[in-house]
């Protein structure tokens, strides 16, 4: 773990899950074996996003990974706090590692960030959804979250089930998006890892620039695989470049969700992605 500079929390770093996931190999070769044969001791929350929100799908695998592992021992997940009757917070998670032989209060998060403008600043960097979603603010609010657990409510909760005093610590994963035109010289945000997860964004008007070529196919990634790497499942619909105009005036026309798009190109074994990214509405980000 490595203390973020600016703020006052611990984040989870490469080490902490080379470790973590180093240990529970043999757990995620089971399950994906599983997988393989048509069985699955997973709920459904785990398999399927069906309508959550991202965030709380992303908690659900942490969940069941936390759960499974003979290395950790989920004490609490998704505790109210409360001070009289007013909600003042909650706690992701609260977790013993039983490794280390320590107790975390882990605050977990799943985002999407677009470079509105070149820059490192926070307020650079917007949801696809538009302006009241910024990486300045969620960083504003996990600070708080991660305070939580030295909140009062959350000091008598864990006198009551006899839990240690956490160390609260941020697991956050998701994507960074530069414009079409910058990919070759884009910036990340502050302090984002060196080795992020990247895509494009682009406005419908500009999306030929991006597909508009015979050898690649254009493949619309519902909410419930923006997480994981793409990988082709049956039915998957790859759109020709001449049907792009169509398909996003179709979308827009319905709605202003930002639709995240798989460009992907024929191998051996099917479908493979090439890269991904959003195309936003022309309003985007006002």
């Amino acid at each position: 773990m490595a203390q973020h500079p600016d703020l006052n929390f611990q984040v989870l770093g490469d080490d902490w899950f080379a470790d973590a996931l180093k240990n529970d190999q043999p757990l995620f070769d089971h399950w994906a074996a599983q997988l393989v044969m048509g069985e699955s001791c997973l709920p459904p929350q785990v398999l399927h996003a069906n309508g959550q929100l991202l965030g709380k799908h992303f908690e659900a695998l942490i969940s069941c990974w936390l759960d499974a592992s003979p290395h950790f021992r989920l004490r609490a997940q998704g505790t109210q706090l409360q001070m009289g009757k007013q909600t003042v917070g909650e706690l992701d998670f609260l977790v013993d590692d039983l490794r280390r032989g320590r107790t975390l209060h882990i605050e977990v998060a799943s985002k999407f960030y677009l470079a509105a403008e070149d820059g490192a600043a926070w307020e650079n960097w917007i949801g696809p959804s538009g302006r009241h979603d910024t990486l300045r603010h969620k960083m504003d609010k996990l600070v708080t979250q991660l305070a939580a657990s030295r909140l009062e409510p959350a000091k008598a909760f864990m006198a009551e089930h006899r839990i240690a005093n956490p160390q609260p610590v941020l697991l956050m994963k998701g994507w960074f998006f530069h414009h079409y035109t910058r990919l070759n010289q884009h910036k990340g945000p502050r302090w984002a890892h060196h080795n992020y997860n990247a895509g494009w964004w682009c406005k419908p008007n500009e999306a030929f620039d991006l597909m508009g070529s015979d050898h690649v196919r254009i493949l619309p990634l519902p909410k419930g695989r923006w997480l994981g790497r793409f990988h082709p499942v049956a039915g998957d619909p790859p759109l020709h470049w001449s049907r792009l105009e169509t398909m996003l005036t179709d979308h827009f026309n319905r709605t202003r969700k930002a639709l995240l798009c798989a460009i992907v190109i024929e191998g051996d074994g099917g479908w493979e992605e090439l890269s991904r990214g959003f195309v936003v509405h022309p309003g985007w980000p006002g």
